[in-house]
């Protein structure tokens, strides 16, 4: 039986990119007091069984800020660091009115209060030209994009994502994917999309089953590939975008020079310790 820790670690379960519980994604937050091995975080990660769990702690005078699907690390999540965000804030680890500059995978990112939601500053990502789309892409979405393109990852070059752009609001809805057959194409993730109406601008889903994550429910990371992907298209630098999955949410996004602002609330669901 493992032993209980000497100071038990706090823990959240926070809904991200919403103002409604049980809406948005649901992303673990663990407030750590030390640094903690990887394969311990990743069996917490497993354990909580989230598309994200987050862990945050202070060394050497910097914020720390690392990211767990249930099944590996990844380089950079949107909506676990709005939860983390959150997350201090609520706990009263930083104070109300501070920002937040977290030290990651993917450079320093910073989070702070603008009115009622968090705002993230993200680098950028935006996709290639359009090209060939991979062998059997099509196929594994079950659907024929307008146009694909390649996102490049800086920090893994030869596993990159895929921007895919269909025709309507509906076909985006109907997407129902073959996630063995899309297991088997190289990628990191699948950003499908299509045009809003009305006061959303744009409209997407994610798919990461190669991470553990078949279709993830709102997609911080994929809207530094979607804000400068529809920001050239529509003409404007500011834009509110809606992923459409089963819980849905809303990421309003801001081309900032090669950075990407999103903009998102979030809500406390669940609050306890970790024991072990």
């Amino acid at each position: 039986m493992p032993r209980p820790s000497a100071a038990p670690t706090p823990y959240l379960q926070v809904d991200a990119f919403t103002d409604r519980p049980h809406r948005g994604n649901p992303a673990a937050v663990c407030l750590l007091h030390e640094p903690r091995d990887a394969r311990w975080m990743q069996a917490v990660a497993a354990e909580a069984n989230l598309s994200e769990t987050a862990f945050t702690w202070t060394e050497d005078g910097a914020r720390r800020l690392r990211w767990f699907t249930p099944r590996t690390e990844v380089e950079l999540c949107g909506h676990a660091t709005l939860a983390a965000a959150h997350a201090l804030w609520e706990h009263g680890a930083v104070e109300a009115d501070r920002p937040i500059a977290f030290e990651t995978l993917s450079g320093r990112l910073v989070a702070e209060r603008e009115g009622a939601r968090v705002r993230l500053d993200f680098p950028a990502l935006p996709p290639s030209e359009p090209g060939n789309a991979p062998a059997g892409l099509a196929e594994a979405l079950r659907s024929e994009p307008v146009e694909v393109r390649r996102v490049h990852r800086p920090s893994a070059p030869d596993d990159p994502s895929w921007l895919v752009v269909l025709a309507s609001a509906e076909e985006l809805a109907a997407l129902a994917p073959d996630f063995d057959a899309l297991r088997r194409i190289p990628h990191h993730g699948v950003v499908a999309t299509a045009a809003g109406s009305g006061s959303v601008d744009f409209l997407s889903r994610f798919f990461a089953p190669r991470v553990g994550v078949d279709e993830d429910p709102v997609t911080g990371s994929a809207h530094c590939t979607l804000a400068p992907y529809w920001c050239e298209r529509l003409g404007r630098d500011e834009l509110l975008g809606r992923q459409i999955s089963a819980r849905t949410g809303e990421v309003l996004v801001r081309r900032v020079g090669d950075r990407v602002h999103l903009l998102g609330h979030a809500v406390t669901v669940l609050r306890g310790v970790l024991l072990v």
